[in-house]
């Protein structure tokens, strides 16, 4: 069910912004490793109820939705991964203070098909609050997306982006340090990896040769 998927989700929500959490769905994007999060339309609405965008009802009539309009669904995945591939190479762009004016217009014509965003309900037992979407377009999922990218875009925040540093990481942050020294998408995850890469390879170095004879 739906309303337990937060505990089962793979990963943790580290990018400090929706529509980054949304870019990471990729796991070690551009290795032999790379696997996507957001396989199906189930997947999509499965990720939007564990970051708390909508609420578990809305995303089980979504479910029911995709399945009495199976190529409507698919339609809007290929929609989503779309989006994903843009915000990314905005991202990447602000990142390298790029021209971001050529992508914008990939992005408006997104925004252009957004409602006005609906009234916060409180989720139960937390101290946030998710979206009233009410579970009966299919694009719904990507609502929340845009909403934040505009934000973003309109920040400062845009020009605090970072890019993991971890070998096979390629997640998104925003950087709220002081001197901007946040290499790591999570210290104790990716940041534990390589540091133990790192010993390893210093032992490795280090060795002393056999002895031959």
């Amino acid at each position: 069910m739906l309303a337990d998927i937060k505990s089962g989700w793979p990963h943790r929500f580290i990018a400090g912004s929706l529509c980054l959490d949304f870019v990471n769905t990729i796991d070690l994007p551009g290795t032999s490793k790379e696997r996507d999060l957001l396989a199906d339309y189930d997947a999509l609405v499965t990720w939007s109820v564990a970051r708390g965008t909508m609420r578990a009802a809305a995303g089980e009539k979504l479910l029911r939705l995709a399945k009495t309009a199976p190529a409507a669904a698919r339609h809007m995945l290929a929609e989503a991964l779309t989006l994903r591939s843009a915000i990314r190479r905005l991202a990447e762009s602000a990142q390298a203070n790029g021209d971001l004016m050529p992508m914008l217009a990939e992005i408006n014509a997104f925004l252009v098909r957004l409602t006005s965003p609906p009234r916060l309900l409180q989720i139960a037992h937390q101290r946030r609050a998710a979206y009233e979407l009410p579970g009966h377009e299919l694009a719904e999922p990507l609502w929340p997306v845009l909403w934040t990218l505009s934000a973003l875009l309109v920040s400062e925040d845009l020009d605090k982006l970072g890019t993991c540093h971890a070998q096979d990481c390629r997640a998104i942050f925003i950087d709220h340090t002081n001197n901007r020294s946040r290499i790591w998408c999570a210290s104790d995850l990716c940041g534990n990896r390589e540091r133990v890469r790192r010993a390893y390879r210093a032992r490795q170095v280090n060795r002393p040769p056999p002895k031959t004879g």
